[in-house]
Formats: C-alpha cells, sequence, structure tokens
C-alpha cells in the first residue's frame, strides 16, 4: 500500500528516521560545547593580559603627555594622580598655571587637593581591569597618590600613598586586578625585595608567577622605563 507522507507520520512509520536526526543534532552541540570549554580559559586570559597591557600603555601615555606639557612650556608644574579602589583605579592629570605657580613657589607642593590646580583634569583614565601597588583602607576607601613634576626637577615632589618616610616613591607597580585577587586575595599589586644578592637587591612581584605583572619607574625629570615580569626567567624585561 502506498502512503502519503502525512499519513506515514501519523502512524509513527517516520519516528526512527526523525529520532536518528535529533540524535545527531545533540551529538553535534554537545562537541561544540565541549571544544568551546577548552577554548574558553585561554580566550579569558587573552583578554586579560590584553586589557592590563592597554591599561599599562595608556598610563605610560599620560606620564609622557604631562612631562611633555612642561617641556613646552603649558604648565611649568604638573601631577599625575592615582586612586585605588576595590572597584576600579582611576588616574588624573593636572596642571599648574605660571600665575599660580609664582604665588605658590615658596609652599609649593603636590597637593591631592584638586583646587589646587588650573587644570583639574588634563587626561583622565581608569580601569577595572589593572589595578596597582596602592591598598584600599578600611571599608574600600581609596588610596590616593600623585607625583608632582617641574621642568628642571626642582620641584619634584610626591603625595599621598607616594610618600614614604619622608621620600618620595620613584616607582609604580600594574598588574592585573583579577590576577591580585586571585594570588594574594587583595586589589594591590604587592612587591618585594628579593635580598638574595645583597650587593644587587632586586624588587619583584611577591608571586613569581604573576604573568601580568609590570613596573613603571621616572626620574625627577619624568623620564620613564617600563618593565615588565618574565615568570620563565624570573627578571625584569624591559617593555619596547
Amino acid at each position: 500500500m502506498n502512503w502519503s507522507r502525512v499519513e506515514r507520520s501519523m502512524l509513527g512509520l517516520e519516528k526512527k528516521a526523525k529520532g536518528f536526526t535529533l540524535i545527531e543534532l545533540l551529538v553535534v552541540i554537545a562537541i561544540i560545547g565541549f571544544i568551546s570549554s577548552l577554548s574558553y580559559p585561554s580566550f579569558s586570559s587573552w583578554i586579560e593580559t590584553r586589557n592590563t597591557n592597554d591599561a599599562v600603555t595608556k598610563i605610560e601615555t599620560a606620564f609622557r603627555s604631562i612631562t611633555t606639557q612642561i617641556q613646552r612650556g603649558v604648565y611649568p608644574f604638573v601631577q599625575i594622580h592615582f586612586e585605588n579602589s576595590n572597584d576600579k583605579i582611576i588616574i588624573v592629570t593636572r596642571g599648574m598655571g605660571q600665575e599660580n605657580f609664582n604665588q605658590n613657589r615658596p609652599t609649593l607642593n603636590c597637593s591631592l587637593d584638586e583646587n589646587y590646580w588650573d587644570n583639574k583634569s588634563i587626561n583622565y583614565f581608569e580601569s577595572e581591569d589593572a589595578t596597582v601597588n596602592l591598598n584600599p583602607g578600611a571599608g574600600g576607601v581609596p588610596a590616593v597618590g600623585a607625583i608632582c613634576f617641574s621642568k628642571d626637577g626642582t620641584y619634584y615632589s610626591g603625595g599621598g600613598e607616594f610618600v614614604t618616610a619622608g621620600t618620595v616613591d620613584s616607582a609604580l607597580f600594574i598588574c592585573s586586578r583579577k590576577e591580585a585577587l586571585k594570588l594574594g586575595d587583595t586589589v594591590e599589586c604587592k612587591a618585594v625585595v628579593d635580598a638574595e644578592d645583597e650587593l644587587n637587591p632586586v624588587v619583584r612581584p611577591e608571586y613569581t608567577v604573576s604573568k601580568n605583572f609590570y613596573n613603571i619607574s621616572w626620574s625627577i625629570f619624568g623620564n620613564i622605563v617600563t618593565e615588565k615580569w618574565d615568570k620563565n626567567e624570573g627578571r625584569w624585561i624591559e617593555r619596547q
């Protein structure tokens, strides 16, 4: 007897074929899901590295931008200001005009008060992916620090967390916020002094397995050098 397709379907004669097609589809979906689960960690790691690297580049640019403003005579005194909270880091650069510079010269300082500056925000940048070696206080109170430069280095100074026992810091550590939380349960990039070589002690990440850990150092004139920690070689490599 010749049954139509509709009649065959109603009598269940095509169930086997349809069921087999569904099984094939489920198998394909399962394979795709398995492959995706294998590739996701690598993709996620790549995103983390890229975002941290981008943040380092923007911080480098902020340093170079304000020192260029000094050399061009736009501002005689400038500041790069950092604020690190549990959620993000904010970087702002500021400038003081010549008139205020002359008036404030006797008591010139690297004030954290934005109203001290003529231009309160030359450049502004924030990142939820990167963090620095500034540890927020209890209750998530942001940690704040700043570095200030003048043309000849005479008024080089610091404020907030960048001054330790009267000494102005000359380096900043930048790392992946996600990695800092994973390795040390903190949003601070932790560094330690490796004194194995007493003559040449090296400052390194507290966790030498850190993959996204950078160091930006500067002179009193604003010249900067950026290095990345190589966890395989166990040393700093200058970033070109």
